[in-house]
């Protein structure tokens, strides 16, 4: 299969394969003019997720990640025991989990939708990094600042857009990602959409149905594959419509 080359920040290209990234993470971070192989030698870690495993990256100390292969689902746990899901992340994003010590209790994990690989560094080997290099520095605070701030966003239009809004809202926002790719499938089922846009079970299968019927969405009972993108872009009001754009419009996180 030929590889697809997607443009990230007009920083770096990745060049991803069926559904690999083919550069590892050092050859990520040499694209952005970082000596990356000399100084990190062997202090990448990988990791194998199977489907329905899931991953606390702070628990384990990682300081950068990056997904070389599946989809994650970001979920963020309130103390009520509750869960709240805000994005998902694809193969060729990065990872940027918070600064803390291990020990620390962390409410912030990844769940893998299908088998995930990943390389790692260190909390310790990033700090270095950030104290040796101006420029890693500079890259690893732009990235994290935009990727919690876009985190952000997704979690506050729940409060300000209507039930069905968010739910297509959210649909748009990952499918425009896969499509990058020129992928039209995403394995996610109508739980796991549920637990990301906040709805129940009931009214989640209500409105894919709809989508369905008017052949914008296929469901598969464990992927969901577009069809009209247009259309399903049509389905938003003009509020999240107005939001969607505002996103859309800003540099990406990966």
């Amino acid at each position: 299969m030929a590889g697809i080359i997607l443009r990230l920040n007009c920083i770096f290209e990745v060049i991803v394969v069926g559904n690999w990234v083919t550069e590892t993470l050092p050859q990520r971070l040499e694209t952005l003019g970082l000596d990356s192989n000399e100084r990190l030698g062997g202090m990448i870690h990988s990791l194998s997720l199977a489907k329905g495993e899931t991953l606390c990256p702070s628990s384990l100390g990682i300081g950068l990640a990056l997904l070389r292969k599946g989809t994650l689902m970001r979920q963020v746990g309130f103390h009520d025991g509750t869960l709240a899901s805000t994005e998902l992340l694809f193969s060729g994003h990065f990872i940027f989990p918070r600064g803390v010590n291990r020990e620390v209790e962390n409410n912030v994990t990844h769940r893998a939708l299908e088998k995930s690989e990943l390389e790692w560094l260190g909390l310790e080997t990033l700090y270095r990094l950030c104290r040796q290099q101006d420029g890693f520095l500079e890259f690893y605070l732009q990235k994290k600042n935009r990727y919690s701030r876009t985190v952000e966003d997704h979690l506050l239009l729940r409060s300000i857009l209507s039930k069905k809004e968010h739910l297509i809202f959210t649909l748009c926002m990952i499918f425009s990602a896969r499509l990058r790719r020129d992928e039209r499938v995403i394995p996610i089922t109508l739980d796991e959409l549920c637990t990301m846009t906040g709805t129940t079970r009931q009214y989640c299968t209500k409105v894919v149905a709809e989508l369905c019927e008017r052949q914008i969405l296929i469901n598969h009972y464990g992927s969901l594959e577009l069809v009209d993108y247009g259309a399903l872009k049509g389905q938003m009001g003009s509020e999240a419509r107005r939001h969607y754009d505002l996103i859309r419009a800003k540099p990406q996180s990966s």
